[in-house]
């Protein structure tokens, strides 16, 4: 028994000190300064360096529809990407971001459903930018309808930051399967 009573006392002392915290102590939303929510944010705030904002729409005419923007930012350290759907719940949609510089890197997010109410924003990072553009971020960002109620057209919003100078292409729709990676 003692033996038992070892090995579990060490497991049971972070229990017990846990259950005695007093109720009050959970960080709470409101106006007392310095309290924080735990839970996130469906409308995440833009970060104070954004220099770069802009809303476009994704429509698609069928599930295997994707709409492709390129985005080049000159000085910027990052891309954020964030989708909502317009109209319909159940309506899924997805962004998948990717930028190809000495570190290529990729970024997926998707929509909560719930018409516009953006997800949480895909980032991708400029990690020192391409011989053709040495100090900006070339990126290409894929919008889809991976599955919903199936009735078309069906829209969404989707909402691009940045901290840099930033220009959008919207490419021509195109269908094929989505790979996402």
């Amino acid at each position: 028994m003692t033996k038992y009573f070892a090995r579990t006392l060490p497991l049971l002392l972070p229990l017990a000190l846990l259950a005695a915290a007093p109720a009050g102590a959970q960080a709470t939303k409101g106006n007392t300064p310095g309290a924080t929510d735990s839970r996130p944010s469906l409308s995440p705030a833009p970060p104070v360096d954004v220099k770069y904002e802009q809303k476009v729409e994704c429509v698609a005419n069928a599930p295997q529809e994707i709409t492709g923007y390129y985005v080049v930012c000159a000085g910027a350290s990052y891309l954020d990407f964030a989708i909502a759907d317009c109209c319909i719940p159940g309506d899924h949609w997805q962004l998948k971001g990717k930028v190809w510089d000495g570190n290529p890197n990729t970024a997926v997010t998707t929509a909560p459903g719930g018409a516009g109410i953006l997800g949480v924003a895909g980032r991708i990072y400029n990690y020192g930018g391409t011989p053709s553009n040495p100090a900006g971020l070339n990126a290409y960002v894929e919008c889809s309808y991976p599955h919903g109620v199936n009735v078309f057209p069906a829209g969404s919003t989707v909402l691009f930051t940045s901290d840099g100078a930033c220009t959008l292409t919207q490419d021509p729709v195109v269908r094929r399967i989505d790979r996402t990676p």
